[in-house]
């Protein structure tokens, strides 16, 4: 007879939410990564399997390295960057453009940058994932790659004096979540299924496809990306439900403001719990921990804001205010105005501490108030520009181990 507890262990997780910054060379982008997987990496265990989780769209700056890129990291507006970055790039968007036509603007500018966010970003976090032999998973903007030593594909699509260069395979663009292994080992690349209206309309980013999403058999559990949105959708879960998926990791760039109302919801954070505790719901059987790293900063004109966070259905519910992420008193389902079950087990604070802390007698509206008008000043031009918090946050899980070794399923 088998008891609750067996084929079980505990596992390390942590979320690192590093604040973006603009490289000017691909030596310092690296130096970046490394840095930001360092901070998380002081916090791993020795003794049991680790999982590291990072940003969305980690890789994104790698776009702007260079001396050809100068004016584009000068720009005042992303739109401004990007076509500073179309003519330092033009002669090979031009190639492009020869081999895929009537493909975007932006999605030339994307094909024409595929080198330089898939190779120092993957190669990076492979042999980092090996050094601290830990899982760990990010994202970047990616088409289909395949690698290359041909130098005269170095000189078409790759870096001055490079060895190697990847190659697209296709005019697809992805955001794409690489998952490195304890030993470097690629194990799996999961493209973002459900995308939101700026990766759609400003980026021509492609879907990617349900039913190409595969759980990851691990030594730290049978694990699941979920790109931002996928978490919030529930036709994502189900898929990775019906795949045995425990652990829900979610890399996270919410590119609006934290401390202010969504494009759908009056208070951003109270609907973010619709992904971190959203995901991790009874009707979801299989999975039971979230784990977001949530990146933060203002990229040009754009901004990136958020806490991040590590969930459990078992954990008990947060009653106090502000204990649901700042400005939230309970955890609601925007969607369905339901309760949702779980709790946090880490949290990283948001820029201040949610007002209820200091002053109990607050009401709702008024704290959210004093806490949007610092989400202002944290915007471009505003007084406290691009303060916000760097964090990281761990939690020891109880994973399933054992069904890590479940053969995977093929459809949802």
């Amino acid at each position: 007879m088998t008891t609750p507890d067996e084929g079980k262990a505990w596992v390390r997780a942590v979320a690192v939410g590093n604040r973006i910054t603009l490289p000017a060379t691909e030596q310092a982008f690296v130096a970046e990564l490394e840095r930001i997987v360092a901070l998380g990496a002081e916090h791993l265990a020795p003794n049991r399997p680790n999982v590291l989780v990072l940003g969305e769209v980690l890789g994104l700056p790698a776009a702007f390295v260079g001396q050809r890129s100068l004016l584009a990291r000068r720009a005042s507006t992303a739109q401004t960057a990007m076509a500073e970055m179309a003519v330092a790039l033009l002669p090979r968007l031009l190639r492009i453009r020869r081999i895929w036509p009537g493909i975007s603007l932006p999605r030339t500018l994307l094909l024409a940058s595929a080198d330089t966010l898939y190779r120092p970003f993957a190669e990076t976090l492979s042999r980092l994932a090996a050094q601290y032999h830990s899982h760990l998973v990010a994202t970047t903007l990616a088409p289909e790659v395949r690698r290359s030593d041909d130098p005269r594909e170095i000189a078409r699509w790759g870096a001055r004096g490079a060895g190697s260069v990847y190659v697209p395979t296709g005019p697809e663009m992805y955001n794409a979540a690489l998952i490195f292994g304890p030993d470097g080992a690629l194990l799996e690349r999961v493209n973002k299924v459900y995308l939101t209206s700026s990766e759609r309309e400003m980026l021509d980013l492609t879907p990617g496809n349900l039913s190409d999403v595969r759980a990851i058999p691990t030594a730290a559990g049978r694990l699941g990306v979920a790109i931002s949105l996928d978490a919030f959708t529930p036709d994502y879960l189900r898929r990775l439900d019906a795949l045995g998926v425990e652990i829900v990791l979610q890399p996270d760039a919410n590119d609006q403001p934290w401390a202010a109302p969504s494009k759908t919801w009056e208070w951003q954070p109270a609907e973010w719990l619709n992904s971190v505790l959203g995901s991790i719901q009874p009707l979801y059987p299989h999975l039971r921990y979230n784990i977001c790293a949530m990146q933060t900063g203002n990229l040009f004109d754009i901004t990136f804001d958020g806490q991040s966070s590590i969930t459990s259905r078992d954990a008990p519910a947060t009653t106090k205010p502000g204990g649901a992420f700042v400005g939230v008193d309970a955890a609601i389902h925007t969607v369905t105005n339901t309760p949702l079950e779980g709790g946090f087990l880490a949290m990283a604070p948001w820029v201040v501490i949610d007002p209820a802390a200091v002053n109990p007698g607050l009401s709702l509206p008024q704290r959210r108030e004093r806490l949007a008008a610092l989400g202002r000043e944290l915007l471009p031009g505003g007084g406290q520009a691009n303060r916000y918090r760097e964090t990281v946050i761990w939690a020891d899980i109880w994973a399933d181990i054992a069904a890590s070794t479940v053969p995977l399923a093929t459809s949802s």
